[in-house]
């Protein structure tokens, strides 16, 4: 069972996947991420392989502006666009279907905030960093959830550690 963490929606149940193939977000990880952005009133996020929604489904409900969901499983999108109609959030999202490295060389948006949690080993830190910094706003917080690796040091980035789990929040200065 996932439930929304705070805000509008606090206590709301979502759908969740289940398949071994998409693996959520675990709640004590999904909080210390949203407890180190804080800040989510009006922002514009991308939630890249987003599965049932859970990390931009509770940015709107924290008082994100809009979420567009990237995901490439369509399983996974039928979960969540569940989720998105139960709370009656179809005006402040978008899904789309796509891998996401392929939408990231195309796309042109520009976002304050980016997740990406992809499948642990299909895709480090270093190989995306290159097209989220050119889709987020100066100032704005990339956030990569993936297996513990080695991450060089940089003024611009802070990781927490989780078990197995490492995220990585990167701050976009340039």
């Amino acid at each position: 069972m996932i439930k929304i963490l705070s805000g509008e929606f606090k206590g709301r149940k979502l759908n969740k996947i289940n398949f071994n193939s998409i693996r959520p977000t675990q709640a004590k990880v999904r909080k210390s991420i949203m407890d180190s952005i804080r800040k989510f009133d009006n922002k514009t996020i991308l939630d890249l392989y987003s599965g049932s929604g859970t990390l931009g489904i509770e940015s709107l409900s924290r008082g994100a502006r809009f979420v567009r969901f990237v995901d490439n499983d369509i399983k996974a999108i039928r979960v969540l666009n569940s989720n998105i109609e139960m709370l009656n959030l179809n005006s402040a999202c978008e899904i789309i279907k796509s891998d996401a490295i392929k939408f990231l060389k195309k796309h042109k948006g520009i976002y304050d905030l980016i997740f990406a949690d992809p499948p642990y080993e299909t895709c480090n830190f270093y190989d995306i960093l290159p097209y989220i910094s050119k889709l987020l706003k100066k100032e704005g917080t990339f956030c990569f959830e993936s297996q513990k690796d080695r991450i060089e040091n940089d003024e611009n980035i802070k990781i927490k550690h989780y078990g197995n789990t490492q995220i990585v929040f990167w701050e976009n200065r340039i």
